[in-house]
């Protein structure tokens, strides 16, 4: 899945509004109270089919204070707010516990990490019946691979592997579901360890 940076600028008040950067169906936000920082994760943008998933730019970063629209699939245009982001206080943040990592958050092994569901949808391993598996238990996967797909409304989008906190390389340690499941966005799909 293809990423896309949101745009961001300061509300005046210490925090920022974090902005579509362009036009689509939004969904999949953050919850409030929730901290994020540069490369975070703020949703996703479905523009002519197309996922992309949302994140914030680097040196960004603040505590969801409000979801400005509702949490599935909401038309927005450019430039329409998504999220308010209040200021963080000193001290907060991965340091203090505030934030726990996507593996304990999951409840995962140690040293494991989770692919998560970019949105709603159907959960495909393979790309057609007939054909195997995109990936298997014990396979590694590098950085692009396509580890699955996932269907909204008859639109299929790839599950790549990469992005923050993931390890370059790494091997599949488990696949959480079963192939034409429905998952919801940050449903754990793999749990990889790195290599």
């Amino acid at each position: 899945m293809r990423r896309l940076e949101a745009l961001v600028e300061a509300d005046g008040e210490g925090g920022l509004r974090v902005l579509s950067p362009g036009v689509g169906l939004y969904g999949g936000a953050p919850r409030r109270g929730e901290i994020l920082v540069g490369g975070s994760r703020a949703g996703w943008l479905v523009t002519l089919g197309r996922t992309a998933e949302l994140v914030l730019p680097a040196g960004a970063t603040g505590r969801v204070a409000e979801r400005a629209l509702a949490d599935h699939r909401d038309p927005v245009a450019y430039g329409q707010l998504l999220l308010r982001l209040g200021p963080v206080a000193a001290g907060e943040g991965l340091d203090s516990g505030e934030l726990t990592s996507a593996a304990s958050a999951h409840g995962l092994p140690e040293g494991c990490h989770a692919v998560v569901s970019p949105t709603h949808g159907m959960f495909y391993r393979r790309p057609r019946p007939d054909a195997p598996a995109y990936v298997e238990v014990g396979q590694a996967v590098e950085v692009g691979a396509t580890l699955a797909l996932v269907e909204v409304m008859k639109c299929f989008s790839a599950i790549t592997y990469g992005g923050p906190g993931l390890p370059p390389r790494a091997e599949v340690v488990e696949v959480r579901e079963a192939d034409g499941a429905e998952v919801r966005a940050d449903q754990v799909l793999f749990v990889v360890r790195g290599v």
